[in-house]
């Protein structure tokens, strides 16, 4: 998703690797990645430019598990939330033709939403206010089919406005009061680029954006499921069950088809072309793009960290950088811009590692010189191993015994427990997913999410009452949880019934 100078990619690569070989960078580069990669850390391709110039680039692991594939430098890889970019160019585009302005109502270009005073600047913030979609679809949305059955597919954009009109879910404060991220602002978004237009989502960006940048391998998804005809180089995500042995899919989801928040497809090569157009004026003014790197500015004054489509920070020098990151399913994304110093980080994989954040942070080490470090281990990863071979009890005492003892070798995190605790669920493992998840809730007392997911793991076993009694606490610690609320309200209604 960024871009420069029309070079052909064959010319483009041949530099690319030309570059890898001279710069003494590439060594430690390589042997980072390939260090992670053989310990089951890294799955994916890099692409990193200092000075202007690419001096690395590597793909390493598997494009796909079935059939089996391996990555090379033009897989084509989900992009997940930097996507939101990409919506933010159209927008930008769009304003600077005419068509629309930033300070105007949401409600002109789609009338039958159920919220006044949100405007597009601040959906392009994230300042709206506006509840996320996704918690709601999984509530309301075909719930007794799996997220992954192509029967549950929505159409998109459309669904998601459908369910905002119908079941009204109410604002989370008053818009410009507060910064909070939302995917629901940028589908919203990529509904006005459509109806602004008169184009597809999928047609703008490719005529605008991708055609006019050299994007030759980028575009936005709009395939169910199964190999793409679009993609013959796509890459699919996939996941360690919880074993830490067997591999699954983890590409197919019935939100797929959304796009603005999500929904393009790119390659390193691809987003070098994004990151050096966007030092000239091809899409649009550097004025009008400049916007897009200044902080967004709450109702009080206050100003925040995110521009259109862009955190914004500082480099390690104190320099001026914009990012963004994305996850989907299986893929989990990031791309850097130190465009006051013409350095640039992609990092694209496509196996829901637990250790994306290290890399990221090793890579940028490597990039200003200073050391790097593997990451530690992933403590799912080895209770899910340590239960399969010796039971859910030695994996516990374990996990006590390695926080004790062995803190820094090891990943501890609460959203790690989770997850192992529902993939558990998933195996039908019910008893060791209780324990897990209890473990959990021990271990994070004040997440509100832990006991929502011990309360599942309850349901699944057949206790209702303790259940209940966990989704409230749940919900009593966060009250933005509608869709825990909705499961506290369903089971009331069940048990009120019962006692008649």
């Amino acid at each position: 998703m960024q871009r420069s100078h029309f070079l052909p990619v064959l010319y483009v690569l041949l530099f690319s690797h030309c570059q890898a070989q001279q710069d003494p960078s590439a060594d430690r580069y390589h042997s980072f990645l390939s260090e992670a990669h053989a310990r089951g850390q890294f799955n994916g391709v890099v692409l990193v430019v200092d000075g202007g110039k690419v001096v690395y680039e590597e793909a390493l692991g598997i494009r796909s598990i079935d059939p089996s594939g391996t990555l090379d430098l033009n897989s084509q890889f989900r992009l997940a939330s930097v996507s939101k970019q990409f919506t933010a160019m159209a927008i930008m585009q769009l304003k600077e033709s005419g068509k629309l302005r930033y300070d105007q109502d949401v409600r002109d270009f789609i009338p039958e939403l159920p919220y006044t005073g949100i405007t597009i600047r601040q959906l392009l913030n994230h300042l709206s206010g506006l509840p996320d979609y996704e918690p709601l679809m999984d509530q309301s949305w075909k719930p007794d089919l799996k997220f992954d059955d192509p029967a549950r597919y929505t159409d998109g954009n459309p669904e998601v406005i459908r369910m905002l009109a119908a079941k009204k879910p109410p604002v989370l404060f008053k818009p410009g009061e507060q910064w909070m991220y939302s995917n629901t602002g940028y589908n919203l978004l990529a509904t006005i680029v459509e109806r602004a237009s008169g184009e597809t989502f999928a047609a703008y960006t490719m005529q605008h954006i991708f055609e006019p940048a050299g994007m030759s391998r980028t575009l936005v998804y709009d395939y169910v499921i199964g190999p793409d005809p679009k993609m013959s180089d796509r890459a699919y995500g996939f996941r360690s069950d919880w074993n830490g042995k067997d591999l699954i899919a983890s590409d197919s989801h019935f939100l797929n088809l959304g796009v603005g928040e999500d929904g393009v497809y790119s390659t390193v090569g691809d987003l070098l072309k994004w990151d050096r157009i966007l030092y000239t004026d091809k899409l649009v003014s550097k004025a009008t793009l400049e916007e897009a790197f200044t902080p967004a500015v709450l109702n009080n004054g206050d100003t925040t960290d995110y521009g259109f489509g862009w955190q914004i920070g500082r480099s390690p020098t104190g320099k001026r950088m914009v990012a963004h990151s994305g996850g989907w399913v299986g893929f989990a994304t990031y791309i850097e811009r130190e465009i006051e110093e013409d350095k640039c980080l992609v990092i694209l994989t496509n196996n829901s590692t637990a250790y994306f954040w290290p890399i990221v942070k090793g890579m940028t080490n490597i990039l200003y010189g200073k050391p790097y470090v593997l990451p530690p281990l992933s403590i799912s990863e080895v209770l899910g191993k340590d239960i399969a071979e010796h039971g859910v009890e030695h994996a516990i005492a374990q996990y006590l015994a390695y926080k004790t003892q062995r803190p820094s070798d090891f990943v501890f995190k609460e959203a790690e427990m989770n997850m192992l605790g529902y993939q558990l669920l998933w195996a039908e493992r019910t008893d060791d997913a209780v324990a897990i998840l209890k473990l959990t809730m021990e271990e994070y007392p004040n997440s509100a999410n832990v006991y929502d997911s011990y309360g599942d793991a309850l349901l699944a076993k057949g206790d209702s009452t303790e259940a209940l009694v966990n989704f409230k606490k749940a919900f009593a610690r966060d009250t933005t949880m509608l869709p825990t609320k909705d499961k506290i309200d369903g089971m009331e209604k069940t048990l009120l019934k019962d006692t008649k």
